[in-house]
């Protein structure tokens, strides 16, 4: 069986693009300063879905001006290192982790489908050294920075599933929000992570009768 799960606010307790993005701009004065001059602009649009990936990208952008690809990997790669070393505001949600290992134990495929970029969160699953096949934001280089290209989010996760050949429908989704409908609709089983009432309202809401709510 397929199990699919998202990674941040599912997998990870935190926003690990923000994480990585902050930590790259908090170093540099004059990328700190960049962000502090667009942030009444972006930061509007990274809260609206519609206008998420252009808002995403100006920051992005700002974040790994003058990175060739070899040097945005390595800054992934140290992101990822200092995560593992327990040096880093982000962390694993135990519910998460002790779900995927679940599914990983009883031999299904596992994969992780994200709006975090692919390398990042490859960086992050990478070492847990299990085969979990990674799904996520694709970049692309524009003006000596980098931007998203392909957005893995919403309607986007589910055809990013079907182009790596896991067709339209798995077995489990999991995820911590609604902007993951398409993803939850796809499941003979959908969670949502966030339990209590308020989460199975959400899921009422939403159609999904077979779902469920788990407290991580």
């Amino acid at each position: 069986m397929l199990a699919v799960f998202d990674l941040d606010g599912t997998l990870l307790d935190g926003d690990s693009t923000g994480l990585w993005l902050w930590g790259r701009v908090k170093r540099s004065p004059l990328r700190a300063l960049a962000v502090l001059a667009v942030a009444p602009f972006a930061a509007p649009l990274v809260m609206i879905p519609r206008t998420r990936r252009l808002g995403a990208s100006i920051l992005l952008w700002i974040a790994t001006a003058g990175l060739s690809e070899r040097a945005l990997r390595e800054s992934c790669a140290r992101f990822g290192d200092t995560f593992r070393a327990g040096d880093s505001a982000l962390a694993w949600r135990a519910g998460g982790l002790a779900a995927l290992e679940a599914h990983l134990k009883a031999g299904d495929r596992v994969v992780v489908v994200t709006a975090a970029p692919a390398i990042l969160a490859q960086a992050l699953i990478g070492p847990l050294g299990h085969p979990i096949e990674v799904l996520g934001t694709s970049l692309k280089h524009r003006g000596g920075g980098w931007v998203a290209d392909v957005h893995c989010r919403n309607q986007r996760k589910c055809q990013a599933l079907a182009e790596a050949g896991h067709g339209a429908r798995w077995a489990y989704a999991y995820t911590d929000s609604l902007d993951d409908l398409p993803l939850l609709r796809g499941a003979e089983k959908p969670v949502i992570v966030k339990g209590g009432e308020k989460a199975a309202r959400r899921l009422f809401r939403a159609g999904l009768a077979n779902g469920r709510a788990a407290a991580w």
